[in-house]
């Protein structure tokens, strides 16, 4: 099973998108964004004015307690990237050529619109978007021109973009650190580093663009973390990410069969594979959609 597993590693490492970036010992990738603690400041007050709640101003610092005193450096979570983004929908349809019909519909009417494809208790589902938006109010306003053009049904739904453990792609190396804890030992190869937390194999591996100090692809192996934040089972997947876009069934050890749940939105996608018993999470892959 091991040395399956460390195949598995070494295998998926080569597919990830190269980058001109080499990874050097000493090199700092993060712009940290830190405050100066003042006489009268509570992580209360702190947390209310950066919209931060107190368990992740606690986490985000390894912070043992709610004590800080005045002169003391408290560095503030950028939680832009995993703030909701809003979904126009314009019809939902159990038949892709109805869903079709309606994004031809749209289109005529100077509507960008796409089908994705969901897949709920086995069946599939196809759901006509009408646009992604980081404003709400912009979101208001195309849900508003769908229905103007007849479509009464059309609503909004609140998806935050595909993340693994609040990590997103263009999430910086230090912000994954504060979320997945400091590695024993590091390995680069390339474009590629390696975080290890326990026993042989890696916990993390990630491709990282340096001109823009962005993380541009991020896997995850549950196995060899010391976090308990990942989800290890199929049904802790569906609590956290919802019905997949797609389920895939692939052949992994020994010419066993395992299933990929397949996520993607607003040009990103998230493989979990889940190991042949059915259950257990193997790992996850967050990229680029192509």
């Amino acid at each position: 099973m091991k040395k399956f597993k460390r195949f598995l590693q070494a295998v998926l490492c080569t597919l990830l998108v190269g980058s001109m970036f080499y990874f050097g010992q000493a090199t700092t990738f993060a712009k940290d964004n830190y405050i100066v603690i003042k006489k009268g400041d509570t992580l209360y007050s702190i947390s209310k004015k950066y919209h931060i709640s107190v368990e992740d101003l606690k986490e985000y610092n390894q912070l043992a307690s709610n004590k800080i005193i005045a002169g003391q450096k408290l560095m503030i979570p950028d939680f832009e990237q995993t703030k909701p983004l809003y979904v126009v929908v314009a019809g939902s349809f159990s038949k892709k050529s109805n869903a079709d019909k309606r994004v031809a519909f749209l289109k005529k009417k100077g509507i960008d619109a796409i089908v994705v494809k969901k897949v709920m208790n086995g069946k599939n589902l196809y759901r006509v978007q009408a646009g992604v938006f980081s404003n709400k109010s912009n979101a208001e306003k195309m849900k508003k021109k769908v229905k103007d053009i007849g479509i009464k049904d059309a609503f909004l739904l609140s998806e935050k973009p595909l993340h693994i453990n609040g990590i997103t792609l263009g999430s910086s190396y230090n912000q994954l650190l504060k979320k997945f804890g400091q590695p024993t030992k590091t390995e680069d190869d390339k474009n590629t580093r390696s975080l290890y937390y326990q026993n042989e194999g890696a916990g993390v591996r990630i491709n990282f663009n340096a001109a823009n100090d962005s993380i541009e692809q991020l896997q995850v192996y549950p196995e060899f973390l010391t976090t308990t934040s990942i989800p290890t089972d199929k049904n802790k997947i569906l609590d956290a990410y919802g019905n997949p876009n797609e389920i895939k069934t692939v052949t992994c050890y020994e010419s066993a069969s395992c299933e990929q749940m397949i996520y993607t939105f607003n040009k990103s996608q998230l493989i979990v594979q889940i190991d042949r018993d059915g259950k257990t999470v193997q790992y996850l892959d967050l990229r680029k959609t192509k």
